[in-house]
């Protein structure tokens, strides 16, 4: 492929130069990350500021400052450096861990649901290592050190996600209505509106659950609303003990329910959601061996769910 003259690429050290001295705003810090003299920095931002034809840094009363050409300049410039980045980590990452797979998902489905199933996973492909994390927030894959993800969204159409990620659905969410035995004998809830005499525990990433139970058991809302807690695995354990009825997916509670720490007062009142959890991976990277032993390995267990 050629290029025209206004398409040729600047020095890659000259457009490092920049792109590090303009996050310091400051030649020396620049030169101490860059692990270079100071006057090398100087020299390789004017040879860049020569090819562009204008100046990137002005001098302000408060020190180095970006110039509106700069400050236009240095957001894609950065956005690229690092993308380079996470593209040579992928690569050199792959090459040396062809059976390494580094999982990332929420923490209540990590410590309830895909934790006890490990060791299956383990004992099927021994030859993979596992790296498991945890996050409820979305993850960029292209840039952080993750192989594959399962998340919740809110729809089980997978043009739901963006483009750049490959989103395959692995399973449904049923949220049901649970308690301890000792407060359900307290304080019977034999029927929908009985709930409203309790204490309800509320999940705070998820404010509107208790609305959409209420409409699915044909009642008004307005039960007083007890404390809210930040992940699932916290709701159980205060519902465990004895502090409110929860709200939960049925698959998060299901070893609670049998060893009859909590129970299901009303099983006909079930919400099936709209969302779902999904294997998440950037696109291609599903050939991989490991990922494609993971996912197989995942459509298996799921397809087993209630």
């Amino acid at each position: 492929m050629s290029f025209s003259h206004e398409d040729r690429l600047p020095s890659l050290n000259a457009l490092r130069a920049f792109a590090v001295t303009g996050r310091h705003l400051s030649f020396t810090r620049a030169a101490e990350e860059l692990h270079v003299t100071q006057g090398a920095v100087s020299r390789l931002v004017k040879q860049l500021e020569a090819d562009l034809g204008c100046a990137l840094f002005r001098r302000g009363p408060r020190g180095l400052e970006l110039t509106g050409d700069g400050a236009a300049y240095l957001p894609a410039l950065s956005d690229a450096f690092e993308r380079l980045a996470a593209a040579t980590r992928l690569v050199a990452r792959g090459r040396r861990h062809a059976n390494h797979l580094a999982i990332t998902m929420m923490p209540t489905l990590a410590m309830r649901w895909f934790m006890p199933r490990l060791a299956d996973f383990h004992k099927r492909h021994p030859e993979i290592t596992v790296d498991v994390t945890s996050a409820d927030r979305p993850i960029d894959f292209a840039r952080e050190p993750v192989d594959v993800g399962i998340q919740y969204g809110p729809n089980t159409a997978s043009g739901d996600w963006p483009a750049d990620l490959s989103a395959e659905f692995l399973m449904p969410e049923c949220v049901i209505l649970v308690g301890s035995p000792a407060l359900l004998k307290a304080r019977p809830v034999k029927k929908p509106e009985d709930v409203k005499r309790h204490s309800l525990l509320t999940h705070s990433t998820r404010p509107d659950a208790w609305a959409e139970w209420f409409a699915v058991a044909g009642l008004k809302s307005g039960a007083v609303r007890g404390p809210a807690f930040e992940h699932f695995f916290m709701s159980i354990e205060a519902a465990v003990n004895g502090l409110g009825l929860a709200l939960v997916p049925d698959f998060f509670v299901a070893q609670e329910l049998q060893d009859g720490r909590l129970a299901e007062p009303l099983p006909r009142y079930r919400v099936a959601r709209r969302g779902g959890y999904y294997l998440l991976h950037l696109p291609g990277r599903g050939r991989e061996p490991a990922i494609r032993a993971f996912r197989d390995w995942l459509h298996g267990i799921t397809g087993a769910l209630p």
